[in-house]
């Protein structure tokens, strides 16, 4: 799963902020309705105007559903909780050092997956935007500038 990760956030790494929300609300209202469409990380699913909206209300769905994952996220990372938040944090953390867009992407979408069984295509979309908005933080001011954020 680790190789199809990498690749769907270097696929997915190229797309405006915009159309990954859109894809993100497009996809958190069809995944309920067929799951195993978004097994894969790197699946693209069309937004269905008829099922999503209008690309708008996609996009506003889209940057809803980040904001809530960005709370969750953040008490995960900065919060002091038990060995499992630990780990989570470790890893988190770890790849903000790297300063790399991707590697944080990465650890969020396997987080997000191994943590919270969030389907990996969706999973994959909401860590690329992780790795898009919060990386222009760096070190111990990443959960300063992410409360900023929420």
């Amino acid at each position: 799963m680790k190789d199809e990760i990498e690749q769907a956030v270097k696929s997915l790494g190229g797309a405006s902020a915009n159309k990954l929300y859109a894809d993100l609300g497009a996809y958190s209202i069809t995944y309920p309705k067929d799951p195993t469409r978004f097994a894969n990380p790197s699946v693209s699913v069309p937004v269905d105007v008829s099922v999503a909206g209008p690309m708008d209300d996609a996009i506003n769905l889209g940057k809803r559903i980040l904001r809530r994952w960005n709370k969750v996220i953040y008490e995960l990372v900065c919060s002091e909780g038990g060995e499992a938040d630990k780990q989570v944090r470790d890893t988190i953390l770890s790849a903000v050092k790297l300063n790399s867009p991707e590697a944080l992407a990465a650890a969020i979408t396997g987080v997000l997956i191994s943590v919270f069984s969030v389907g990996p295509a969706v999973a994959a979309i909401v860590g690329v935007l992780f790795g898009k908005l919060l990386l222009p933080a760096a070190g111990q001011e990443v959960c300063t500038f992410w409360k900023e954020r929420i």
